[in-house]
């Protein structure tokens, strides 16, 4: 899903970094600024998915190596 950050940033949701925020609360953070997107205007099985999607992506290279 494409979407543009607050700093200008455009590109996949699913490239950005998956974290884990203070509170428990599983947030994608945009690589260029820092900003946190708790993926709130989706419907929860959405978000998730997306969440789910930038983890595997993060995880692949690792697996590569």
């Amino acid at each position: 899903m494409r979407e543009i950050c607050f700093c200008g940033l455009d590109g996949e949701l699913e490239d950005r970094e998956p974290i884990l925020a203070n509170g428990g609360r599983w947030m994608l953070r945009c690589p260029d600024c820092g900003h946190l997107d708790d993926l709130g205007w989706l419907i929860e099985d959405s978000a998730l998915m997306i969440w789910g999607e930038a983890r595997r992506r993060r995880e692949e290279p690792l697996e590569a190596a």
